[in-house]
């Protein structure tokens, strides 16, 4: 008996013993737990510069977060019949879906195109479409949605054969044989592909015809009379074309500017006599420079839009960049680059998109993403993977007094804010660095008290591999064409052959340099007062990507 009771008292002492031990050990853990989340927890008191502040009502709907960036130019289409061209579609169909096919009915330097051959002893034009039919089809392979430009005349039509910079830009010289030949184009291509899919395509009456003589050797009116018979016989064999006046030159050469909104809305149709023109859309080219110091859209894009506001039937339409890009650097040298590929490049961009935004642009036609001799995108590619992230959501109201060329694109999808934020400075050299204060409030923030925050950034240490390529290119020892472009996406702009050599022998590095890096990780922000206050410090070129999700 005592035996039991002496057992007892030791098994009591244990037990205790192991539930204080149990105890002990379950405060530690938690007292981690703690500690790890005290880490992530944004506990800073934010204090708001009100010039910096940006008032974001995430309840506030303003508009669709569209997808203005997927369709590029293409010149020469005999290329199409290439395994090589479907294999680099195949590279870049994350972000591409149409192209525009500029020069398909020939009158070019090159002589490629040459589908008419004349006319026979009745009037009667002959051509042979076999080269179009194979590159078409060999374009369709792609499963890309293809646009026609139906500019150049052929030689033949216009007498005189006298190169302009693109080729011939006359008019022709008897638009009987001109209806024949646009006739027989399109019936060519519907009798391949059907009427059900070629009416689906866009058709483009003409390139920068207000630039003379480049693109246009002819008149303001001359031009009106061509659209109108352009358009006139396109309905005829597609009664429901989409079909639209050329992309518009925006640079001082220019001859005209918003007269073919007037002519399209009130004008006298050369070809029916009828008032008005049919015009399913409308577009620009856009081209920035960087010795400008200057970002020109506003100016530039600013009276077409209120032109297009002032007739109901095309206030709604839409309003395209069917060429774009940055022309030159800031040595005024332009190069064959059509872009700069460093942080400049994309802070450009990214001030571009919340442009093109407020201005209800549809669609920024893009020359390409890539870099030469590789498949490595510039670092303007990585914005574009940002706006993929946003694509399809709701653009809401963002309220600021914000200076300069700095802001943020605010979206919400499902239950994710967004929020792009950008600085740019017209100057590569600038050490103008910003700092922003979005305050989000509405909608999804009063259903969370806690978010966790995740950041991309772009800047010149983020997302880009440029600056390495110039730096290990300098090392080897490669020449330097030192008047040549510099930091555009074609590095033989600006260096002799072995720059190439260099790349390839260091690509592994420049691919993961070139990748959109995450700066933040599941950060914990807590609201106060029914608001998610953030403090956004931006380098001289920079984008940031902040993801917030409900915690």
């Amino acid at each position: 008996m005592k035996t039991i009771k002496y057992n007892n008292i030791i098994y009591n002492i244990l037990f205790i013993f192991f539930i204080s031990f149990l105890l002990a050990c379950s405060n530690d853990v938690q007292k981690e737990i703690n500690e790890v989340e005290s880490d992530e927890e944004e506990t800073e008191e934010i204090i708001i510069d009100p010039a910096k502040a940006v008032h974001i009502n995430a309840g506030s709907v303003v508009g669709q977060m569209y997808n203005f960036w997927s369709t590029r130019p293409m010149v020469n289409q005999t290329r199409f019949n290439s395994s090589s061209f479907v294999a680099s579609v195949n590279e870049v169909k994350d972000y591409v879906e149409s192209y525009n096919l500029v020069r398909v009915l020939g009158g070019r330097k090159d002589d490629l195109n040459t589908f008419y051959k004349g006319v026979d002893a009745s009037g009667k034009i002959i051509t042979d479409f076999s080269g179009l039919i194979s590159s078409m089809r060999g374009f369709m392979q792609t499963g890309l949605k293809p646009r026609i430009v139906l500019d150049n005349v052929p030689w033949e039509m216009s007498g005189e054969r006298i190169e302009d910079t693109y080729g011939n830009s006359k008019p022709a010289n008897d638009y009987g044989i001109w209806r024949q030949y646009i006739n027989a184009f399109l019936q060519t291509l519907i009798n391949e592909f059907g009427m059900h899919e070629v009416k689906t395509w866009r058709f483009r009456v003409a390139t920068e015809p207000n630039y003379t003589p480049s693109h246009w050797r002819g008149t303001r009116d001359e031009y009106f009379k061509h659209y109108d018979i352009t358009v006139d016989e396109v309905l005829k064999v597609i009664p429901d074309a989409i079909i639209g006046p050329g992309n518009l030159l925006t640079e001082n050469v220019a001859e005209w500017t918003t007269d073919i909104i007037d002519h399209c809305a009130t004008g006298t149709n050369y070809a029916t006599g009828e008032t008005g023109t049919r015009m399913n859309f409308f577009c620009l080219s856009y081209y920035e420079k960087i010795d400008q110091n200057t970002v020109r859209f506003h100016e530039v894009v600013e009276p077409y839009r209120a032109k297009l506001n002032s007739y109901p039937q095309f206030s709604d339409i839409p309003f395209d960049i069917q060429e774009f890009g940055m022309l030159r650097d800031e040595n005024s040298v332009r190069g064959i680059s059509l872009n700069d590929a460093t942080e400049l490049g994309a802070s450009w961009y990214a001030t571009i998109a919340d442009l093109a935004y407020q201005y209800r642009i549809t669609e920024i036609y893009d020359w390409g993403q890539e870099v030469e001799g590789s498949d490595l995108r510039q670092a303007r590619n990585n914005v574009t993977k940002m706006l993929q992230k946003m694509e399809g959501g709701n653009r809401v109201e963002a309220i600021d007094n914000v200076n300069g060329y700095n802001g943020v694109i605010p979206v919400v999808k499902g239950d994710v804010i967004y929020l792009l934020v950008y600085n740019h400075n017209t100057t590569r050299n600038s050490s103008s660095k910003q700092t922003l204060y979005p305050v989000i409030n509405g909608g999804l923030v009063s259903g969370s008290t806690k978010w966790k925050m995740n950041e991309y950034t772009i800047d010149a240490n983020h997302g880009v591999f440029m600056h390495e390529l110039y730096k290990d290119v300098r090392a080897a020892g490669v020449g330097e064409k030192t008047n040549g472009r510099i930091y555009g996406n074609r590095p033989s702009d600006r260096f002799e052959d072995g720059w190439k050599d260099v790349l390839n022998a260091n690509i592994n590095k420049y691919q993961i340099l070139a990748q959109l890096p995450q700066t933040t990780t599941n950060s914990i922000i807590n609201t106060k007062d029914d608001k998610i206050t953030l403090k956004v410090d931006l380098e001289a070129h920079s984008v940031k990507l902040i993801e917030l999700r409900p915690y």
